[in-house]
């Protein structure tokens, strides 16, 4: 839950001004509109607009003809837009900080006298407008300037959103039209998305992929609060500490507000005379800053929000999700996910009986693009599908909840074995997952009943599995116990559901209890000095699936979404190598290992089209030079026996591109290193071999967010 720890007032009005509204930031100082009772439909007054050092005191002031309702900072020209009577004859004002010059005024090629531009954008090198007081449906709510960033002449626009038009509710999860009666407010959210409020309706519109063929839009009603509050400013962050500054229009002020535990998942939002938190899912909304707690125990009416992150305090931030592949004819429920040889590897579980009984799956191998290369059919159900770095080839373990069998796939003249299977067979209990390391194999075993019985185990037939019954023997059982990380004691740890495992970049291996939503950590596995630890996931309804730990502060996540028959690149900067990141349920997120808390990346709130059914399988690609603790020069990638298939050292997204997502924007990616890796990449042996790649990798998001330094 969001704390409030600090709140003060910046700055009061200047003499002779009154009504602060909107606020931006820029070059270290926040610019505050004052409109002065204006008429917003510019027939009377003027604005006082404010440029504020960080400590309060005023570096500058500019007096502007009729109201200014909407002020942004423009990161590509460092001017500062104002926009002129939102209710009619609207105009734009462009100032010049550093030599403190106001543009002339600049008319709309098409002006209206009961419409309006409210705010502004700036994003990717397009600029986006609300547009008021729309009357009938398809009128125009949110434009494109078509004029860009530095507008001459008379400003042209087209619309990309209109009144009557439907988005998902986010609330309902059905496809509903969007109230926008009153358009108003416009931000830029972290991801790139547009948050555009209408106020009197209270809800908050999210546009995802704004003004392109993908645009796709979501919508939440804000709930609990008086109707005609009225919604202004909607924001989202990207940390989990820092500073909001307010205006209090009533009161004539600007505050600072200090808050810790921020969630970037929600919204933060003026409404009526209050300042606070919404979910996006429910509407719920959650004061933060009212005349309870603002200074003065005064809080009039609150407008304008910016935010500026503390230092240090950055979560985890998605900047780009799309969807690498949908799923073949005929094939349904995505689950596990492998990398190999510069391709994505998939297993379709499509209903197949867990015990064996009946049905089959589906092995996809996609390229880089997201085509596909090769498919396979393997009977049973493939729970876990897992590359072996030594061998070159993928191993598809069957039927997880009994009659278990390994099929291994030659990815270089696609072949299958023969169904290998177990010298110890069982009808009720099987084999989940698999991780190679250090020359040994490890797989997870299912469906514990009493103490002592196995659910970890090694695999001592070794890589080269195909000379005759698997072999196994327990390294964890039923009932063992470990260190609880949150409670820092020695307890049993939960392993009612053994399930996926995955190994993390120190070598240990992170291990999962489903139903439980437990991550178990264990380190020097097989060894005399093994050692567990475990964490026990809070505050999360569903199952647990994969879980891992990254190696760079930045890269591609690639996650099966087994309702929606799809799999989605998810790139996301800001990573901490030290949390777990975890496919929990509808949502992917981040773990805090000594909390369990649970930080959601990935849900129905931002993933394209606005679904997210069920997260399960789940691999990582780092960025090029975004390794933790990575040293030397030039892109590498190589195979590691202390890694999950593959390490990119300085190779970017996995090479893959969601061209064919109607939801996707593509950019460029680095898979070619991989692609170099040969089969017979058995041959490095314990040591591992290195291979030259170039790098290219090239992300560009624009953010509305300025650090005070």
């Amino acid at each position: 839950m969001t704390q409030i720890n600090h709140i003060s007032t910046l700055a009061a009005a200047p003499s002779g001004s009154t009504a602060p509204d909107s606020i931006t930031l820029a070059n270290g100082d926040i610019w505050v509109a004052y409109t002065n009772g204006a008429d917003s439909t510019g027939l009377s007054g003027q604005s006082t607009i404010v440029e504020y050092d960080r400590s309060g005191h005023i570096d500058h002031t500019y007096q502007i003809g009729g109201y200014v309702d909407g002020l942004k900072f423009d990161p590509v020209t460092g001017d500062i837009w104002a926009l002129q009577n939102q209710d009619g004859n609207s105009t734009l004002s462009i100032i010049d900080p550093q030599d403190h010059t106001v543009s002339k005024p600049l008319s709309y090629a098409v002006p209206s006298a009961t419409s309006g531009y409210d705010d502004v954008v700036f994003t990717h090198g397009k600029v986006f407008m609300s547009y008021t007081n729309p009357a009938n449906p398809g009128d125009p709510t949110l434009v494109q300037l078509t004029n860009g960033n530095d507008p001459s002449g008379l400003l042209k626009v087209k619309p990309i959103l209109s009144l009557g038009a439907t988005g998902i509710n986010l609330e309902t999860g059905k496809t509903e039209v969007i109230p926008q009666n009153d358009p108003d407010s416009l931000k830029l959210a972290p991801n790139g998305d547009l948050l555009f409020s209408s106020g009197a309706d209270q809800v908050i519109i999210d546009v995802h992929d704004a003004g392109t063929p993908h645009q796709t839009v979501a919508f939440t009603k804000v709930q609990g609060v008086p109707a005609g509050a009225g919604l202004d400013d909607v924001i989202k962050v990207d940390a989990s500490a820092g500073t909001f500054y307010l205006s209090d229009t009533a009161d004539n002020r600007v505050l600072a507000v200090h808050a810790t535990a921020l969630d970037p998942n929600d919204y933060y939002a003026s409404v009526g005379n209050a300042f606070g938190e919404v979910d996006p899912l429910t509407g719920k909304f959650t004061v933060l800053v009212s005349a309870a707690d603002a200074p003065g125990f005064k809080f009039g009416s609150a407008h304008g929000a910016e935010f500026v992150a503390e230092p240090h305090s950055e979560t985890a931030e998605v900047d780009h999700i799309s969807t690498l592949a949908v799923a073949p004819s005929g094939s349904t429920a995505p689950d596990s996910i492998t990398l190999a040889n510069g391709d994505i590897w998939v297993a379709y579980t499509n209903g197949a009986d867990s015990t064996g009984l009946s049905g089959q799956s589906t092995v996809v191998e996609y390229d880089r693009s997201g085509h596909i290369d090769h498919t396979y059919q393997i009977n049973g159900s493939v729970d876990g599908l897992k590359f072996d770095p030594f061998t070159g080839d993928i191993w598809a373990l069957q039927n997880q909840d009994g009659n278990s069998t390994l099929t291994i796939i030659d990815p270089e003249d696609h072949t299958l074995s023969k169904p290998l299977s177990y010298a110890n067979p069982s009808s009720t209990s099987g084999y989940d997952d698999v991780v190679f390391t250090h020359g040994k194999v490890f797989m997870s075993f299912t469906n514990p009943t009493n103490p002592g019985d196995p659910t970890l185990v090694q695999i001592t037939n070794g890589n080269d599995a195909d000379a005759g019954p698997l072999k196994t023997k327990p390294i964890l059982d039923f009932g063992d116990t470990g260190l609880n990380l949150e409670t820092g004691k020695t307890e049993v740890i939960p392993q009612n559901d053994p399930d996926s495992l995955k190994l993390a970049p120190n070598g240990d291996l992170l291990f999962v209890s489903g139903a439980d939503q437990v991550i178990i950590d264990v380190h020097d596995a097989g060894t005399s000095h093994q050692s567990v630890s475990f964490t026990q996931v809070q505050g999360v309804t569903g199952g647990l699936d994969d879980a891992l730990k990254v190696g760079a502060t930045s890269g591609t996540f690639y996650l099966s979404d087994t309702a929606d028959n799809r799999v989605l690149t998810v790139h996301a900067t800001d990573l901490n190598p030290n949390d777990y990141y975890a496919s929990i349920g509808n949502a992917f997120g981040e773990v805090d290992p000594k909390t369990g808390k649970f930080t959601v990346l990935v849900s129905a709130a931002n993933a394209p089209g606005f679904k997210f059914g069920s997260a399960h399988g789940a691999e990582f690609v780092a960025d090029q030079n975004s390794e933790a603790g990575h040293h030397g020069d030039g892109a590498q990638a190589f195979v590691d026996n202390i890694n999950d298939g593959f390490k990119f050292a300085d190779a970017g997204n996995a090479g893959l591109i969601g061209n064919e997502d109607t939801h996707a924007a593509q950019y460029n990616s680095l898979a070619d290193a991989l692609a170099r890796l040969p089969a017979d990449v058995h041959q490095a042996g314990q040591s591992g071999s290195h291979f030259d790649a170039p790098a290219a990798h090239d992300v560009h998001v624009d953010f509305h967010a300025f650090h005070l330094l």
